[in-house]
């Protein structure tokens, strides 16, 4: 028997969740690091965030959940009341919580969706920086034949790079920066020379936290173009924060690899990555940019992807925006969109006709209905 249930809180409801939390996504269809406890717990202590997470349980044992905040805010100038994902400009990714078995979705997503339309006060739910095949795509199908409106707004591509496997490693490697990439690779061979003629050049992998490890990473990123836009992590003292946890959070599970770029023991560039299902995430990345001309950043990559190919890791994904240098490495895209519905009645329908009539209008986005932009694959 599927039941549900609706806790609210703050960071003590992740936690108590969290043994629990984390075995479901190791299952497999939602383990990566942004979908997991570690995430989330840190999220809500730094933002001071009161959640409500709308749980599945079948006989007892946990098979779906779905964080969500409330807020009144602003649907493109409109005050609104929203349910919405746990989200804001840290967040790489979002989507329900759940188990591999694809029987049970049609189930749980129905649950869920009673759960939802028995909360009081809201005028749309919004879920963004999905990826589109997520079982969120047909949870608007449920919503739609309880008539409720519903919409697909595009949002920024994550691209990723499968990498090659083969026996031989070192053959492995050479092959993948051949092709389209060989004239990088020439590139990175002559910048790495050069640096050699100035100093001495190390590669260092870290896989512990340490509060000094994260602060080299902080004097990268406020030095460089980030600090001077005002986006670096150290410009909030709640953004910091968050990071300083979460990387602790994914150290103590042993899936933190920090690597530093060194000239003669000055880090010139760093990445925070982290092995999860398999797959390397590329969480963050900066460089001195004194050393531009050098590429610090991108030999740096090349040391990542060569110890993931040695590894036999099957993926990195370099998450979003689709910056020009990310897309020049990777072999494919995810496609992420938000996820609208509206509540059903006059405010609802006048709301939908204001984002995906006028305002998709108006800016020329690609956005519309679930059956327009959602891969066909996802709804079966």
């Amino acid at each position: 028997m599927l039941t549900t249930e609706i806790l609210s809180g703050g960071e003590e409801i992740v936690r108590g969740l969290a043994d629990e939390w984390a075995s479901l996504c190791e299952e497999g269809a939602s383990n990566e690091p942004f979908l997991r406890p570690e995430w989330f717990a840190a999220f809500v202590k730094n933002f001071g965030c009161k959640i409500d997470i709308i749980t599945v349980r079948r006989d007892g044992k946990l098979r779906a959940l779905l964080p969500l905040m409330r807020s009144r805010s602003m649907l493109h100038g409109v005050p609104v009341r929203k349910l919405e994902a746990v989200y804001n400009l840290n967040t790489q990714r979002f989507d329900l919580i759940h188990g591999a078995d694809e029987a049970e979705k049609h189930a749980i997503l129905r649950l869920l969706w009673k759960a939802v339309q028995g909360q009081p006060g809201w005028d749309v739910m919004e879920m963004r920086l999905v990826k589109k095949e997520s079982w969120l795509a047909d949870l608007l199908v449920v919503a739609e034949d309880e008539s409720n409106k519903t919409g697909v707004w595009e949002m920024d591509a994550a691209p990723f790079i499968a990498l090659p496997s083969g026996t031989d490693s070192e053959m492995t490697i050479n092959e993948f920066l051949n092709g389209s990439r060989k004239h990088l690779r020439q590139q990175l061979d002559r910048r790495t020379r050069r640096l050699d003629e100035i100093g001495s050049v190390e590669h260092v992998v870290t896989r512990e936290y340490s509060p000094d490890l994260l602060e080299r990473y902080f004097e990268l990123e406020t030095k460089g173009w980030k600090g001077r836009q005002g986006t670096a992590v150290t410009d909030d003292a709640a953004v910091s924060r968050l990071h300083q946890d979460f990387a602790a959070a994914v150290s103590d599970k042993g899936a933190l690899h920090a690597y530093e770029l060194r000239l003669d023991g000055k880090t010139i560039a760093m990445s925070l990555n982290i092995l999860c299902g398999g797959r390397m995430v590329h969480w963050k990345t900066s460089y001195d940019e004194e050393y531009a001309r050098y590429s610090p950043g991108n030999l740096l990559f090349k040391k990542l992807v060569a110890d993931c190919m040695e590894a036999k890791i099957c993926e990195i994904d370099l998450l979003s925006p689709a910056t020009a240098n990310k897309r020049f490495w990777a072999t494919g895209e995810r496609q992420h969109a938000a996820f609208y519905i509206f509540n059903r009645g006059l405010a609802g329908t006048l709301l939908h006709k204001w984002k995906f009539t006028v305002v998709s209008s108006l800016r020329g986005f690609k956005s519309g209905s679930r059956d327009a932009l959602i891969p066909a694959h996802a709804a079966k």
